[in-house]
């Protein structure tokens, strides 16, 4: 796993994936995890994407299927018609 302590990370995109990240900062960042291993401690975020992909976007969909999570409002201006759920 990589592993990453102190680090700030600032308008970049990250795989979480087979990461360990330790008293981190996120800024304006797309973090994408597919559902691997990550361990995230005493990290915080601000302005960040979640991209979900793979295992982790079939939990996604189910904990929003069971009313457990909520979808992501629709950007303005979007016909949510021709929007792919």
């Amino acid at each position: 796993m990589n592993r990453f302590v102190e680090e700030k990370f600032e308008n970049q995109h990250l795989v979480l994936d087979e990461g360990i990240f330790i008293n981190c900062t996120f800024k304006n960042c797309s973090l994408e995890y597919s559902g691997g291993d990550v361990h995230v401690q005493n990290c915080q975020g601000e302005g960040c994407q979640l991209i979900w992909r793979g295992a982790a976007q079939r939990t996604v969909f189910l904990l929003q299927g069971l009313g457990l999570m909520t979808p992501p409002p629709a950007p303005s201006g979007a016909n949510p018609l021709g929007r792919v759920q």
